[in-house]
């Protein structure tokens, strides 16, 4: 995989580059005695970038508040990242790994994470509506308050209890969704204070709160 600096990666796609597929995205080099802080890149925009198949592990605990709106990370590990706050709305997150990573305050919003795996991250206050979670492997996990409107799970699969917590599920779509046999807890989801309207269960059935 060749490698390029995020300084490079960062000047030419302020260049007009944008397709950096296959590159293993590496942090800079800094002076003895200097380090990189969370959140350093808030506001960035890198905007439709293609990532496809990247590796931007290096960087990823840096990535807060960054604007990454249909950018294309199809099949990248984005295990143990940060992206707080980032803007990811309409994103291409295909088959991407999402593992221990941060993505509270995000916009997801209109993003595709078809079959994408979802495990012991962080989910609060973050916007998925619109967004494609069809086939999506998902495991261990809290949606906190999140706004779920018009979400889609078609063939989702739910492992070792996953949470919806005060979310909004408006127009949801759970059609064909594995939530798994409860007492055996391995594919299991559960609802608590969620708002229903017009949600699509995985049996087909229509729930909604009123």
């Amino acid at each position: 995989m060749q490698k390029i600096r995020f300084r490079e990666l960062r000047s030419r796609y302020a260049a007009g580059e944008r397709n950096f597929s296959g590159f293993m995205v590496e942090r800079d080099d800094i002076a003895p005695g200097e380090h990189w802080d969370l959140g350093q890149f808030k506001g960035l925009d890198l905007s439709g970038i293609i990532l496809r198949n990247s590796s931007i592990q290096d960087i990823g605990l840096y990535m807060e508040g960054v604007i990454l709106r249909g950018a294309d990370l199809t099949r990248v590990d984005l295990g143990e990242s940060h992206f707080e706050g980032a803007d990811l709305s309409n994103a291409i997150l295909r088959e991407t790994r999402i593992f221990q990573s941060v993505f509270e305050f995000a916009n997801l919003s209109g993003a595709d994470l078809t079959r994408a795996g979802l495990v012991e991250s962080s989910f609060f206050y973050t916007n998925f509506s619109r967004a494609n979670l069809n086939k999506a492997r998902i495991s261990n996990l809290h949606f906190v308050r999140d706004n779920l409107t018009e979400a889609t799970f078609k063939g989702a699969r739910f492992f070792n209890g996953v949470y919806f917590e005060k979310a909004n599920l408006t127009r949801a779509d759970f059609r064909g969704a594995d939530f798994g046999v409860k007492d055996n807890n391995l594919f299991w989801a559960k609802f608590r204070d969620c708002r229903f309207e017009e949600t699509l269960m995985p049996d087909g059935s229509v729930r909604s709160n009123s």
